[in-house]
């Protein structure tokens, strides 16, 4: 059993899921006889990025999903929290392991399922993607009132955390940034991986090549890929890149991704005059098309402010492109294992222009970097990972011998 984070839209009879999370079901259906995912259920059209489950095929006897109502709709959550945690502790009677996604702020469903299964005694995981609280907080609106708001979140937030990192019986952390944040407030913790990129997806010997001898002249191009939202740093990602024209660099640069932060991005880009350095291609479903743009770029830059450990910095090695950014432990745990990346303080701006300032001058030293990152991250794949955290939901989730179960 797992909850999920990204919801399901119900449209014209029928239900779309994300394909992120398409990816996931399957790769879990490898690993158990069966799976029972719940998340939240809306009626409107899907957004691009999702696809029919029939056809995706994750709507069957080997994967069941299972529609809530949306929490986060405060008359909808005082309604049918009660309903929804009946519904969720019935689920729990007929699966061995549970595991259930945090997102943290009042309504969250994940959050209701690992407290039922607390009082009721039922042995069950948590699995945090990031630091849902800082989030919060980082994504507070401006002035007064929209720092308090920030605040408030930030301390139901930082309430649910610690509540159900305290009761589970099994808390998977996913990159190190996260573990180091969470592992202090839970019994049982595992760093865990999440990346939906099979070897098959990484950069190819002939195709490397070709990248290396092209880093050697022209501009230097630079990728993103991911919402644009406060919690990225968009607008140090612009300022960066400012500076770098600044000091006479030619450079090309690609965000994909959509977000509320997107025409202050452009506008800011405009204001600087580097407007016509930089495509904003808004959001991208085709995933080749993403992995394609992270190939051709030199260098993922990247100015993350909270504490997450984003796919995007695997992905990025996957295609050898080197890594300049915020440090963290999570990207710190990356460029560590082969040099394929430089990073600064959080909101050092210059030294990310300078950082790329030296490998626009140095492309030598540039075409190493990309080779570095191509030899590395290659322990983490889809396969690998998933395996990776079934065996240890196997391991630590045992089944309670009071209750029956069916897979």
């Amino acid at each position: 059993m797992i909850t999920l984070g990204a919801r399901f839209y119900r449209w014209d009879g029928r239900l779309y899921v994300e394909d992120q999370t398409i990816s996931g079901l399957h790769a879990w259906a490898l690993h158990f006889p069966r799976v029972v995912a719940a998340s939240v259920s809306v009626i409107e059209p899907p957004p691009a990025g999702w696809s029919d489950a029939g056809e995706a095929g994750i709507a069957g006897p080997r994967i069941e999903l299972v529609e809530l109502p949306d929490g986060y709709d405060r008359a909808t959550y005082l309604k049918e929290r009660k309903a929804v945690a009946a519904t969720l502790l019935e689920i729990m009677h007929r699966t061995t392991y549970r595991l259930f996604a945090i997102g943290g702020w009042i309504g969250d469903w994940g959050v209701t399922g690992a407290v039922t299964a607390r009082r009721n005694g039922i042995p069950h995981g948590i699995w945090f993607d990031r630091v849902e609280s800082q989030v919060m907080l980082e994504s507070a609106g401006s002035g007064l009132i929209g720092r308090l708001k920030g605040r408030l979140k930030w301390a139901v937030g930082a309430w649910n955390e610690r509540r159900v990192l305290r009761g589970a019986d099994l808390a998977l952390l996913h990159g190190r940034t996260v573990f180091d944040r969470l592992a202090p407030l839970t019994r049982n913790p595992h760093i865990v991986e999440d990346i939906h990129l099979g070897a098959e997806d990484r950069i190819a010997p002939a195709e490397l090549a070709a990248k290396q001898t092209a880093a050697q002249s022209g501009p230097l191009r630079v990728v993103y890929a991911g919402r644009a939202n406060p919690m990225k740093g968009p607008l140090d990602w612009i300022d960066a890149l400012a500076g770098l024209v600044a000091q006479g660099v030619d450079v090309q640069a690609d965000w994909l991704g959509d977000g509320e932060m997107l025409e202050q991005m452009q506008a800011r880009a405009a204001g600087a005059g580097i407007a016509d350095r930089i495509t904003f291609h808004g959001f991208v479903a085709d995933r080749p098309q993403v992995l394609q743009a992270l190939r051709e770029a030199h260098l993922l830059l990247f100015c993350h402010l909270t504490d997450e450990s984003p796919r995007i910095l695997i992905e990025a090695l996957h295609a050898g492109t080197p890594l300049v950014g915020y440090g963290d432990p999570f990207a710190k745990s990356l460029v560590d294992e082969n040099r394929a990346g430089t990073l600064v303080s959080r909101g050092a701006v210059t030294a990310l222009t300078a950082a790329m300032a030296a490998l626009a001058q140095d492309r030598d030293a540039l075409s190493e970097r990309i080779a570095r990152a191509a030899s590395s991250a290659r322990h983490l794949t889809r396969d690998q990972v998933f395996a990776h955290r079934s065996e240890i939901i196997k391991q630590n989730l045992k089944q309670n011998p009071m209750e029956g179960s069916h897979g």
